[in-house]
């Protein structure tokens, strides 16, 4: 038996889910949307879900996944009860429900994502200061003189570590849940290969959107973030490599790769910050605490990677240091979110869409 619990309205309403019991179940905004198929049914679904109270059948759903948000539901809904942010709602919703200890509950409201930030931030801040060493060079800039190699390699692998292991630990926990709602039906290795590659494919070109988006930029903005975050990714990884001196090749290298991935994912994140200021389109009316958190993060964490090379091409010792050290703590704050955040959606929409197709 499902075990209903009736403040999950209430909780979806203050995740961003306006108007839930203006929903008379006509079924408009599935019949709409291109995305649904004969066994992925939403906005309607997640909707009566929520009305219920059926939290693991929220959990165990992967439609939650499949919307990406065009607004185009919200805006013919007869009666106005705006379906799209129900689905936003649930994401957020869910990805709370998935971490271990509800520790995700922290970054989702007001006050204890304020307290949250801060705490991250004061340790980032006590690391740098710890860390940081007082004879660096003043005649010119060089990083590694002020925070050597050692300690910002440690602490890059220990935080790795803690995320791995956190988004682990929320794999698993969503596996379970998925569990309880389906049976796989193809669990041959070529049917999880080939669901595997479905997944991967639309992870990376996010063709889908095409289906349901009036606005290309939307998708290409979110693009932009991806395929940024992943070439910043890789150019880290180039330069530990250079370092512990595995890889025989020039710090021009990952630098550049760092630079134009960077700038790759500033395009993306300037554009979705611009829509929200506005209010532009339906799915950019309301922005949850959340979405502006990431977004501020993504920003200062690139900008002052920016300018930290900025001022080592002026030759600004002091300025140079410190930004270097604000980009540290901004890094931080952006990764240690990383499992509780939006920023967990680059592995559990790969994961549902894997899963939806052993179905």
């Amino acid at each position: 038996m499902d075990r209903v619990d009736p403040r999950i309205a209430e909780e979806m309403k203050k995740l961003g889910a306006f108007d839930l019991d203006a929903c008379y179940s006509c079924g408009h905004c599935s019949a709409l949307c291109p995305l649904c198929e004969s066994d992925i049914s939403f906005p309607r679904r997640m909707i009566r879900y929520s009305m219920l109270g059926l939290e693991d059948r929220i959990l165990a759903s992967p439609e939650p996944w499949m919307c990406y948000y065009c607004g185009e539901c919200s805006e013919t809904c007869p009666r106005q009860a705006d379906p799209g942010s129900l689905m936003m709602a649930t994401r957020r919703f869910v990805t709370r429900r998935f971490v271990l200890g509800r520790v995700a509950d922290l970054f989702y409201s007001a006050f204890s994502s304020v307290i949250t930030w801060v705490v991250l931030s004061s340790l980032a801040v006590l690391w740098v200061v710890l860390s940081y060493d007082s004879g660096m060079d003043m005649g010119k800039v060089d990083f590694l003189s002020f925070i050597h190699l050692e300690p910002i390699h440690d602490a890059g692998i220990a935080l790795a570590g803690f995320v791995g292991l956190v988004m682990l630990m929320n794999i698993l926990v969503m596996l379970r849940a998925v569990k309880r709602g389906f049976k796989a039906e193809r669990t041959g290795f070529k049917d999880m290969a080939k669901a595997a590659g479905f997944a991967l494919a639309e992870s990376v070109t996010q063709q889908r959107y095409d289906l349901c988006a009036k606005d290309r930029m939307k998708r290409l903005a979110h693009l932009a973030i991806s395929w940024g975050f992943a070439g910043m990714a890789l150019a880290t990884a180039l330069i530990m490599g250079i370092d512990y001196e595995i890889l025989n090749i020039s710090r021009t290298v990952p630098f550049a790769f760092g630079m134009v991935f960077g700038a790759l994912t500033l395009t993306g994140t300037g554009w979705f910050l611009v829509q929200r200021i506005r209010k532009d389109g339906e799915s950019m009316k309301y922005s949850h605490l959340s979405d502006w958190m990431f977004l501020i993060l993504i920003l200062a964490s690139v900008l002052t990677g920016y300018v930290m090379v900025m001022f080592k091409y002026l030759n600004m010792p002091m300025a140079a240091y410190i930004s270097f050290a604000v980009h540290l703590v901004a890094v931080f704050n952006l990764l240690i979110s990383f499992p509780f955040t939006k920023f967990a959606h680059m592995v559990y929409r790969p994961m549902a869409l894997w899963l939806s197709g052993l179905k």
